[in-house]
């Protein structure tokens, strides 16, 4: 299966936010972080937010390209969900290689950076067969839990 990025659209935006994770994944749950919520609904006509959409032209997820770093950086990042009913089912791969080629194609990078909650070990394996080696860490607290994040990178 191959993935292709379009631009996203308001019936796209109304499935993320209700898009719910089991286990350990529900961390990522959308309806339960209402600034999650709050910024799906502002991302329509944002300049780097994606629908992610398979061959047939269904929605399986999003991203989201953005500069990271101080003002002297030019660091690109990505944030990407795959459509709950999708996980866990051997795709990772290639949609996040899908993600970003398109992405690069689209955008000119030759430098990319993400963050992943540690025990995301799926998405972890998945990063580092596409090339990505982990660059540091970072300690996050949400609703009241504290998470490690590792921040992974790509030179190409």
């Amino acid at each position: 299966m191959s993935y292709t990025l379009r631009k996203r659209t308001d019936q796209d935006i109304q499935e993320f936010i209700t898009w719910r994770y089991e286990g350990n994944y529900s961390f990522y749950d959308n309806p339960i972080q209402e600034e999650k919520v709050n910024g799906f609904l502002e991302s329509g006509n944002r300049e780097g937010f994606y629908s992610v959409i398979d061959r047939e032209g269904r929605l399986a997820g999003n991203c989201e390209f953005f500069q990271v770093g101080d003002e002297t950086e030019d660091i690109m990042g990505v944030g990407i969900q795959m459509k709950p009913a999708l996980t866990g089912k051997g795709e990772g791969r290639r949609f996040f290689h899908s993600i970003i080629e398109e992405g690069r194609r689209k955008l000119g990078y030759d430098h990319l950076e993400l963050a992943v909650v540690d025990f995301n070990v799926r998405a972890i394996s998945v990063y580092e067969r596409a090339g990505f080696v982990q660059k540091g860490e970072f300690q996050n607290n949400i609703r009241g839990q504290e998470y490690r994040f590792i921040i992974m990178e790509k030179d190409w």
